[in-house]
């Protein structure tokens, strides 16, 4: 039997070395994270990434208690103190159906009383460790962000700068997968927001059946998570495993364009005065008793402007 070893297998699939977001998403998810390295130094970098399961959640079933060690446990690995923060619980199912269709819907909230920073989350399904997780993640993040003073709420992108902070942090995982989430309902599947977009507007984003959930598109947080990984030396990372099978299709086209474009622990672009520049996060040199924990580039003052779209 004759085989064309030229002709494309149907069966084998091949990744794009495209980059899987747009040239102002990529500036933009670059640029941030350089911002994030002159913020918080590399260490969260070195710290690595937190995976799901019982390193983090031994036993968990949703008790007040585990909720409050998970918040403590995310809190100590975000380098917070869970003592100077208020948290507050409030459950989505003791709300009227009509008011919460109505109203926007928020999974979580953040905001400052008498000088100190507080943090709601809705527990309604604190029994899903991993979704909490998310949650959690994103609300500290505004406490580094924003109560911390390094921006301010008045910025369009803040949000999304946030989201984009849980993967520096090491949060990516719980992010990434919690941003496309659905539940069972009695005529096919509806939406569950998480975030502070309602139902409604979700579901009118799109009319495929599919429906967008938080700040940053799923091509984003999976360009981010490669990102992440290369800023690490990781051209394969093991933990890709844990990702949804959508961010991490986006994370591996990722990888192949990164490993076109640029030298692990580089990155092909970010913005200074409007000249794309390549960026590198230094690692410890190789004189006895000194390293640089803190990447080889001047601090910039303010985050990257938000992309254009």
């Amino acid at each position: 039997m004759d085989e064309n070893p030229a002709e494309p297998r149907p069966w084998v699939q091949t990744v794009s070395d495209d980059c899987p977001v747009s040239e102002a998403q990529q500036v933009w998810i670059e640029a941030s994270l350089k911002w994030f390295a002159g913020e918080f130094g590399r260490e969260p970098l070195n710290n690595g990434i937190v995976l799901p399961g019982p390193n983090l959640f031994s036993g968990y079933t949703g008790t007040p208690r585990q909720i409050n060690r998970l918040i403590a446990a995310v809190c100590t690995l975000m380098s917070l103190n869970p003592s100077d923060l208020t948290v507050e619980f409030f459950d989505l199912r003791d709300e009227d159906d009509s008011q919460v269709r109505e109203e926007k819907r928020a999974v979580g909230h953040y905001y400052v009383r008498d000088g100190r920073p507080v943090i709601g989350l809705d527990v309604s399904e604190a029994s899903d460790a991993d979704y909490l997780t998310a949650i959690i993640a994103h609300e500290l993040c505004h406490v580094r962000l924003l109560g911390e003073g390094r921006i301010t709420a008045e910025r369009s992108d803040h949000e999304r700068l946030t989201d984009l902070l849980t993967v520096y942090l090491g949060f990516g995982i719980f992010s990434t997968n919690a941003a496309l989430r659905y539940g069972k309902a009695t005529r096919g599947f509806s939406v569950q927001p998480m975030g502070y977009l309602d139902e409604r507007t979700l579901n009118a984003v799109r009319n495929d059946g599919y429906a967008r959930i938080g700040y940053l598109r799923e091509p984003e947080f999976g360009y981010a998570m490669a990102c992440y990984a290369w800023l690490r030396h990781e051209t394969e990372p093991s933990w890709a495993g844990h990702l949804d099978p959508g961010p991490r299709a986006h994370l591996r086209q990722g990888l192949a364009y990164l490993s076109r474009h640029a030298r692990p622990g580089e990155l092909p672009t970010t913005r200074t005065d409007g000249i794309p520049v390549s960026v590198h996060l230094g690692t410890k040199s190789s004189l006895p008793g000194l390293h640089f924990p803190f990447p080889v580039f001047r601090r910039s003052a303010l985050p990257p402007a938000p992309p254009q779209r």
